[in-house]
């Protein structure tokens, strides 16, 4: 991008390899039992079941790339070793390197991985990490009383639901294989609500209920 801090990619048949599977991808490589990535509480299911295969800790922060160094220092002060934290925009750190987003070596990393491949395309080396399906919806208010009920109701939808909730930015609820968020936008007059799973229906569903929760506020 214009400052060179991140990096995505495209495969040999022209198709973009979006962030959050790239991520995936270079966290697998990475990672060793014990470890721990450092990454923001939008982070994809891909990342979460990278982490449970190599028996390594998630630690999630608010979204921003600060927040991500600063926990990562926090960790790096507590002797937790974390080869690799970010986010899936295309800006991956690699603390043992430098704590700082570096595009040019994000690709020099993404490319060791296809050099491992024994030839196999950019295509099929990420096509692990590749099969899910994001859901992004926007809900407006018009003032911050109506924003607070709203964020209200969506707490209590959290509060009640068979998940595993995170309320370091808004409110997340894990499902172990897919997740959904509801936190409000720091630029816009809009409650976010994400959501993801590898069954498509899913994840349109539960951005769905979470939409409906939250509207249930106004």
């Amino acid at each position: 991008d214009g400052d060179a801090d991140r990096a995505v990619f495209v495969d040999e048949t022209g198709a973009v390899v979006d962030g959050d599977t790239s991520f995936a991808a270079l966290a697998d490589d990475a990672l060793e039992p014990g470890d721990a990535v450092v990454s923001a509480v939008n982070v994809s299911q891909r990342l979460v079941d990278v982490c449970d295969d190599n028996d390594a800790a998630l630690e999630l922060t608010p979204i921003g790339a600060t927040n991500i160094i600063t926990r990562t220092r926090e960790l790096d002060d507590e002797r937790t070793w974390v080869p690799i934290a970010g986010e899936g925009n295309g800006g991956v750190f690699f603390p043992p390197y430098r704590l700082s987003r570096d595009g040019a070596y994000i690709g020099a990393k993404f490319l060791e991985l296809l050099a491992a491949a024994d030839g196999a395309p950019a295509s099929e080396v990420v096509a692990p990490y590749a099969d899910y399906h994001f859901v992004r919806v926007n809900v407006e208010y018009d003032g911050g009383d109506e924003r607070e009920d709203m964020l209200a109701a969506a707490r209590a939808y959290v509060e009640t639901a068979d998940a595993t909730p995170n309320t370091t930015d808004g409110y997340r609820l894990d499902y172990g294989d897919a997740w959904v968020l509801v936190r409000p936008s720091g630029t816009e007059p809009k409650i976010r609500i994400y959501a993801e799973s590898a069954d498509a229906d899913r994840a349109e569903r539960l951005a769905e209920e979470m939409r409906q929760a939250v509207e249930s506020g106004r």
